[in-house]
């Protein structure tokens, strides 16, 4: 059924949107001697705050709370 890819499509691409948005972290090169914590806290960023970020992710948007 044409309706249900058609879903799975838009479905897919919500996921990746929202897992990979604040997954990739940024480099840290000056520093690899750090702990695990501080080093995932250091790398990880959250994605702007707006009402709209916050629904469509639920909330995902904030990588070091999460």
């Amino acid at each position: 059924n044409f309706s249900i890819y058609l879903l799975r499509y838009f479905e897919s691409t919500w996921f990746i949107w929202v897992t990979q948005m604040n997954h990739i972290p940024m480099n840290i090169d000056y520093d690899k001697n750090k702990d695990w914590v501080s080093t995932q806290l250091h790398a990880t960023c959250n994605v702007n705050q707006s009402v709209f970020n916050d629904w469509f992710t639920g909330h995902l948007n904030f990588q070091i709370e999460h």
